[in-house]
């Protein structure tokens, strides 16, 4: 999956239209008519666009003949490039390239029961879970949460045979949903997905508290900022590369990646932000600060792998498998 990951696939874009005021929907095919890799529920992929920005976005559907798949992207204000092109000038025919699926929010099959929780745009990868989920016959409740009614993709699940299994909270005329009651008690075998913006995925999360970690899967758009919550990574600190034997310095101003890549010591990565998964390096020694938005809290405290693109280091040495 990996090496499959790293594919740069030429594809076509074969439908693109506005699904809302600002979210646009596109499909895209491979250009060579082959079939694209399965992309499983939860999993993303990479988009090149013009002026060397990748952006990743989460697979809305993958057609099972792996014909196509399907994204959303919101326009987003803040856009540095990504989202703004693709909403204001992607169009059908058009030609881009895009990676194979990598997944860091896959779909537990072993549960007996499922919440799934959307915000906004969030859906994207929430959809196809509950998607799955119907096909087989489990139990699961979908919550799908937006600000206002034009800003759900209402079209898409109304099309779709989700229609009559989602539960929209609209906060405009509902209020915050009290998200306690929605979740309700922890439950054995049972598992919560949610995705969204970061103050939803935190309030779930305080709201679950008293639920297993491994019960609570979720998916952020952006990493957590650097000493957020306490943390206490220090300013410079050594990183040994055991394979050569080399010792580096991390200072306060520079990351792992730019350092490593300073001594020409080529390491992937896509995002840069501890979002795509591409930077990881197995972690032999030392304690991280883990700053990635991919790991669970208790991959985090197993210490095992470092995305040296945002993270840095807690003690006064890392030993990485380089």
């Amino acid at each position: 999956m990996h090496e499959q990951a790293r594919q740069r696939i030429a594809a076509v874009v074969t439908e693109a239209a506005m699904l809302t005021g600002n979210i646009k929907g596109i499909e895209l095919a491979a250009a060579d008519g082959a079939a694209l890799p399965n992309a499983a529920p939860g999993a993303h992929i990479d988009l090149w666009l013009p002026g060397g920005h990748v952006r990743q976005y989460s697979v809305m559907e993958c057609r099972g003949d792996g014909a196509a798949y399907k994204i959303a992207v919101l326009r987003d204000p803040h856009s540095r490039g990504g989202s703004s092109y693709i909403v204001d000038h992607l169009s059908k025919g058009q030609t881009i390239e895009l990676s194979g699926p990598r997944n860091h929010f896959a779909l537990d099959a072993h549960g007996d029961e499922y919440i799934l929780i959307a915000g906004g745009i969030g859906v994207t990868p929430i959809l196809p879970m509950a998607m799955q989920l119907a096909s087989t016959g489990k139990k699961f409740t979908f919550h799908y949460l937006a600000r206002t009614r034009e800003q759900a993709l209402l079209d898409v699940i109304e099309s779709s045979a989700l229609r009559d299994s989602v539960q929209f909270h609209f906060s405009d005329v509902q209020g915050e949903v009290d998200l306690r009651t929605l979740i309700g008690a922890p439950r054995a075998r049972t598992h919560i997905y949610v995705c969204g913006p970061g103050r939803l995925i935190d309030s779930v999360v305080q709201a679950a508290c008293d639920w297993p970690a491994q019960a609570i899967h979720f998916e952020r758009f952006a990493a957590a900022p650097v000493n957020q919550g306490g943390q206490c990574g220090r300013d410079s600190f050594e990183v040994e590369l055991a394979r050569s034997q080399r010792v580096l310095t991390v200072p306060a101003a520079q990351s792992i990646l730019e350092v490593l890549r300073s001594e020409r010591i080529e390491i992937d990565t896509v995002c840069a932000q501890g979002l795509c998964g591409t930077c990881a390096v197995p972690l032999l020694a030392g304690e991280a600060e883990h700053l990635d938005a991919i790991q669970t809290e208790e991959e985090k405290a197993e210490n095992k792998v470092i995305y040296v693109c945002i993270s840095r280091a807690r003690s006064a040495r890392l030993v990485l498998d380089l």
